[in-house]
């Protein structure tokens, strides 16, 4: 049973960032998405800051969901909230030495959190 729900980031437009990020992915990058969440989805919230999924960058509370597949690493970008057990998915991004692509992703993330709180763009809840 699940613990947490996951929020994906809409822009002010409606489109759904993370969905379209994600049907653009090969099918075992999808596969280690999902099950990524479907881990952090189970796991009390403390036990996460000891899973390898899971980093808080420290960055106005700024986190990142972290998977490998085929050699290249992946990090989702987001936040605790809105309310609780709930973790905002706002940016994906690949990562390499320390090199984020796109390279911006962390500002965008804050961007778009700032933004949805200023209504310009919504979450919605994304189906495990």
């Amino acid at each position: 049973m699940a613990l947490w729900r996951f929020m994906d980031y809409y822009s002010e437009a409606g489109n759904n960032m993370i969905q379209e990020w994600y049907k653009r992915r090969d099918p075992d990058v999808r596969a280690d998405f999902d099950t990524t969440l479907k881990n952090l989805s189970i796991a009390p919230a403390p036990e996460w800051r000891d899973m390898k999924e899971f980093k808080h960058l420290g960055r106005e509370g700024l986190c990142e969901v972290r998977f490998t597949t085929a050699n290249v690493q992946y990090r989702v970008a987001g936040f605790f909230g809105p309310g609780e057990r709930t973790f905002s998915l706002y940016v994906c991004a690949t990562h390499k030495q320390k090199v984020y692509n796109p390279p911006n992703a962390l500002d965008l993330a804050i961007k778009h959190r700032n933004g949805v709180k200023n209504g310009k763009g919504t979450l919605r809840e994304r189906p495990l």
